[in-house]
């Protein structure tokens, strides 16, 4: 089993950086705390008349907060398993290709799907809804190639 210290000369990372990518891995295969029990109930009023109100109402449904974090979560438990399996080298090189992948850039007229980013995480073959009914937001407009690389170059 290698240790941080005889990977540093492999990769460049400092000690710290493995520490610090173990405290996430074993941070993420932890259960999630349930809600709080601080609800009062309010008997023949109409509003909540606890100092804690706002407290009380920005609270997330546990469902709600699973389904927000349910991608990193899955991600951290594959690498947190690949980890186990095949040592702290395969997670972290896993980790910089997904790093360099995200950097890269493409041209602002055509649309950016990130495709290696999708093959490295397993998500090639998957159809899911945003692939159907993408938001208006990602989605970028055909525009003439041209005169976009003479904007984006500050030529025009």
């Amino acid at each position: 089993r290698k240790t941080a210290a005889s990977l540093r000369p492999l990769c460049g990372y400092s000690v710290e950086y493995f520490c610090e990518f173990q405290s996430k891995m074993e941070a993420s295969i932890k259960v999630a705390p349930q809600m709080p029990s601080t609800f009062k109930e309010f008997a023949g009023h109409v509003a909540p008349l606890d100092e804690s109100c706002a407290a009380q109402l920005q609270t997330v449904h546990p469902l709600k907060q699973s389904e927000l974090n349910y991608e990193q979560h899955r991600q951290n438990l594959n690498f947190q398993m690949l980890r186990n399996r095949e040592g702290l080298a395969a997670p972290l090189k896993l980790t910089m290709e997904l790093k360099s992948v995200s950097r890269v850039g493409h041209m602002p007229f055509l649309p950016s799907t990130n495709v290696a980013r999708d093959v490295l995480m397993g998500r090639d073959e998957l159809i899911d809804f945003t692939d159907m009914f993408n938001n208006d937001e990602n989605s970028e407009f055909m525009r003439q190639p041209h005169a976009v690389m003479e904007k984006t170059l500050g030529i025009l």
